[in-house]
């Protein structure tokens, strides 16, 4: 059995009514990975925050500062070891690292992020540009239709 190549067709060739499903998938895979655009854009500023949080542990080693023990629960505190840091490494588990193990742990984490985001973003520019090329068929079908039914009703053959 041999593999075939997938074969193309032209938008030209399909009904209006193809084409309008075509549409309505376009839009919603242009919806889901905008959503998971956002999505990426947020992990990312998560990990920056975590990664920025690292670098000003220095800073605060010995003076006051609150720590969450709810959304609305603080109690006041002091860091005394700003050497190491418990990084949630997901799915519930936490490793213990370095403060500078832990800044590169989220160095990567970022670039692994923005990566994935690139790839999103570049998939959603294609296909935005898809959706615009079958609008452009889409309307000029609608405008053949509307022609070829203003011609039958003057008597005139388009």
């Amino acid at each position: 059995m041999s593999e075939s190549a997938p074969q193309s067709i032209s938008l030209d060739d399909l009904p209006l009514a193809q084409l309008q499903n075509i549409k309505s998938q376009l839009e919603a895979e242009i919806s889901e990975m905008t959503s998971a655009f956002s999505q990426m854009k947020q992990a990312q500023s998560a990990f920056r925050e975590c990664k920025n949080c690292i670098n000003s542990m220095t800073e605060t080693k010995d003076k006051t500062i609150m720590i969450p023990l709810s959304n609305s629960l603080y109690v006041p505190g002091k860091l005394s070891n700003i050497d190491s840091v418990v990084v949630d490494v997901g799915t519930g588990y936490y490793v213990e690292k370095s403060t500078a193990d832990a800044a590169k742990y989220y160095d990567g984490k970022i670039e692994y992020v923005q990566s994935n985001a690139q790839k999103i973003q570049e998939t959603v520019e294609q296909k935005q540009a898809s959706y615009r090329g079958l609008l452009d068929v889409m309307q000029y079908k609608i405008t053949q239709q509307q022609r070829q039914g203003t011609a039958k009703d003057t008597g005139v053959s388009a």
